[in-house]
């Protein structure tokens, strides 16, 4: 029974990451096998605090590398998704929603 739930968690990984491989194919991502998560390194000009509080006002929550940097150890421009919470469909409307999100420009930055 723990091998067929263990197999199952690993498949259901799989799955997730590929909805954030195929969201995020024009970003660069970090993650590991079965791992429910991975690092999202943020585009230009985007700062990991102005890109979690756009998502926040989206309804979607995500995490600054900041939070997870131990000192004197500087943050990456990096946020984590969590990928195991919502729907698989869910997932992907929200990744899509933040690649769109991360293609545009942050209000606060001026435009040339």
């Amino acid at each position: 029974m723990a091998d067929a739930v263990q197999e199952a968690k690993r498949a259901d990984a799989r799955v997730r990451q590929e909805v954030a491989r195929t969201e995020l194919a024009d970003f660069r991502f970090r993650t590991a096998p079965g791992a429910y998560m991975c690092w999202w390194e943020l585009p230009e000009p985007w700062r990991a605090d102005t890109f979690v509080a756009a998502a926040v006002c989206r309804g979607i929550a995500v995490t600054p590398g900041a939070a997870f940097a131990v000192p004197p150890t500087a943050a990456h421009n990096a946020i984590r998704l969590g990928l195991a919470s919502p729907t698989p469909d869910a997932l992907s409307a929200a990744l899509e929603a933040l690649a769109t999100m991360a293609r545009s420009i942050p209000e606060h930055e001026p435009v040339d």
